[in-house]
């Protein structure tokens, strides 16, 4: 079992070497980690309430080292940038 402050800050890179910044936010969905957002938008992400950053889905994720994440190739996608939602009054 890991746990997420194992993961938060880890570096992340592709199977091929290209480095894609470090986990900023997890993401859970049943009480299990769904996704990762890295990336230095991901560190926006979390400041501003912005949609932006990598999003990697947890099952492309292919090992994980005491030093970094390495998941495959073609595993993220950037995150379009939306707007921060609104607070109702």
């Amino acid at each position: 079992m890991i746990r997420a402050s194992e993961l938060q800050g880890k570096r992340v890179r592709r199977e091929n070497g290209e480095v894609l910044g470090r986990v900023y936010e997890i993401r859970l969905r049943h009480s299990r980690v769904a996704a990762l957002i890295c990336g230095a938008r991901g560190f926006f992400q979390r400041l501003a309430g912005t949609v932006s950053g990598h999003r990697i889905a947890w099952e492309q994720v292919r090992k994980i080292t005491p030093s970094e994440i390495v998941i495959a190739d073609s595993a993220s996608r950037t995150v379009p940038r939306r707007r921060p939602r609104r607070r109702r009054s």
